[in-house]
């Protein structure tokens, strides 16, 4: 249901009503408020032409294609690293948590006793080679593909990052202890595979992370960034049921990746982009992914940021004729050797680097930047259709034609970035909005399922005001981007104090009675 509302001053706000088909077995009434019709378009179109469309459970319950047409790269193959892990928290955003959990499931199933994950499940290829002649690899027997055909074996810190990325997100949505319990030996398991890739100095090898051509062997600088967050996330999950050992154990690790990252990546004015074994720093291709990485993630020092941020924060040279965001801003500085393969396809512009230069802008609280990104490829979407390509450069897109890696980053972006939203591991909501100003003066919010009920919310320049129904009582944490003061919060009718604690305001909602909501309004000034 798509319904257009229009204010006095003649501002359009598009309203979605999220409302999933019967294909996937599941009802959301999940909707967004948004001033500016052309993400909310490109949002629904994202959601329900293209994520929730690839869901198909005639494959088997779980199964969801990287693809729209559900054919692309493969009927019934699976890609659980950095595909599957997009996918995933943009159908939990989309209210399909047992859809994921059935797929984490699945992937789970061809992990090896070392704890070892496939980049890619390949049924009908088990115990086949697959790749160019000269250049193959041969998949597992139980049809997973643990190595990778290009040479130097790209993409080995892939797959274990990513399914703890993936715990994460599940069980920040679900606050299903027992589930997280029952998993983290499977998960601690592959991350002690992924620490056999780390250095004694702190060096994360595995090749080019998300990559192939160029292949960025050894030591790609976005493996470091991503294997910090990962550990942290980690060590995080295992203190939530108790198991300080693992707990210290991962932290120690995070610290001493971020430590090397700081200390030998960075060049002065910027990061090193990859360490060569034998030719050592390569910085030479301008600013690159690994300095949003070091922004999104985590692991540039204070002033490391401010030595590269106004330089990343205007650099149009990422956008590939228009489209965010390439790998490098100087993409045709890069040689021959680089690849261990005959081309570079990967000199593209990708929605797994988009997702770092929004998150770094988020961080850094760009919301004029952030927004213009989405912008970007909204617009990109609208011109072909509300598909997107896998790789777009000056020439325009290519590669898989309904790929869905931009509108799985473009649901994540709009949910995390621009409207803030994350869910606690103590089960709060928190909202942290990175919003232009234009959002502000409009206003902006949603209706969210959450694990024990809904909630739905507007926020406007010096108020917020919403309704929560649940069974149980609802934490509810916010930050503005501005300082506010003389804060007035009422709920259901009556004055209500609230905690503040680095620039957060919390909350605590209570559980509906008799089928009424709980009602909150917040009045302040700034």
């Amino acid at each position: 249901m798509r319904t257009v509302r229009y204010t006095k001053w003649g501002l359009l706000i598009i309203l979605f009503a999220f409302s999933v088909s019967s294909r996937v077995g599941a009802q959301s009434k999940d909707t967004l408020y948004l001033p500016d019709p052309l993400i909310a378009e490109a949002y629904y179109k994202a959601a329900h032409q293209n994520i929730l469309a690839a869901v198909n459970p005639a494959v088997f319950n779980g199964y969801f294609s990287v693809c729209a047409d559900g054919k692309g790269f493969g009927y019934g193959n699976s890609y659980p690293s950095l595909d599957g892990h997009q996918m995933s928290d943009a159908l939990l955003w989309l209210g399909q948590i047992n859809t994921v959990k059935a797929n984490w499931d699945y992937v789970k199933s061809f992990q090896k006793p070392d704890g070892r994950l496939p980049l890619a499940i390949l049924p009908a290829n088990a115990g086949k080679k697959i790749g160019p002649q000269n250049y193959q690899a041969e998949v597992d027997p139980n049809g997973g593909l643990y190595q990778h055909w290009v040479p130097k074996d790209p993409l080995r810190a892939l797959a274990g990052t990513t399914y703890i990325q993936n715990a994460d997100v599940i069980f920040r949505f679900t606050s299903d202890k027992q589930w997280l319990t029952e998993q983290l030996p499977s998960i601690n398991r592959t991350a002690d595979y992924l620490a056999s890739l780390i250095s004694e100095e702190g060096a994360v090898g595995g090749a080019g992370y998300y990559v192939e051509r160029p292949t960025r062997v050894e030591f790609d600088g976005v493996s470091q960034g991503h294997v910090v967050d990962a550990f942290r996330r980690l060590a995080a999950l295992n203190k939530v049921v108790g198991n300080l050992v693992a707990t210290q154990k991962y932290r120690v690790l995070a610290d001493r990746v971020a430590s090397f990252f700081q200390k030998k990546f960075w060049q002065g004015t910027q990061y090193a982009e990859y360490i060569h074994p034998e030719k050592g720093v390569v910085k030479g291709h301008g600013l690159t992914d690994v300095d949003w990485t070091a922004l999104a993630t985590g692991v540039a020092s204070e002033k490391q940021k401010k030595v590269v941020w106004p330089q990343l924060k205007s650099a149009k040279g990422f956008y590939y004729k228009g489209m965010p965001t390439g790998i490098a801003t100087k993409p045709a500085t890069y040689e021959s050797w680089e690849t261990t393969y005959a081309d570079n396809q990967d000199l593209a512009a990708m929605g797994r680097v988009w997702y770092l230069e929004a998150w770094a802008r988020a961080n850094m609280g760009d919301a004029e930047g952030l927004i213009s990104s989405i912008r970007a490829v909204s617009q990109a979407g609208r011109d072909s259709s509300y598909y997107w390509r896998e790789r777009y450069n000056a020439n325009g897109g290519y590669g898989a034609k309904k790929y869905n890696e931009y509108p799985a980053n473009l649901i994540r972006i709009v949910q995390r970035f621009l409207f803030g939203a994350e869910h606690g591991l103590d089960g709060s909501l928190q909202l942290s909005p990175v919003a232009p100003e234009a959002f502000w003066r409009s206003g902006f919010g949603q209706r969210l399922s959450l694990r024990n009920g809904a909630i739905y919310y507007m926020m406007k320049n010096g108020r917020t005001d919403g309704q929560y129904t649940g069974d149980t009582s609802q934490t509810l944490s916010i930050k503005f981007p501005y300082p506010v003061k003389n804060i007035r919060l009422v709920i259901n009718g009556a004055p209500v104090a609230q905690r503040r604690k680095d620039k957060w305001i919390t909350f605590v909602l209570p559980a509906s009675k008799e089928g009424r909501p709980s009602t909150f309004s917040m009045r302040f000034d700034h």
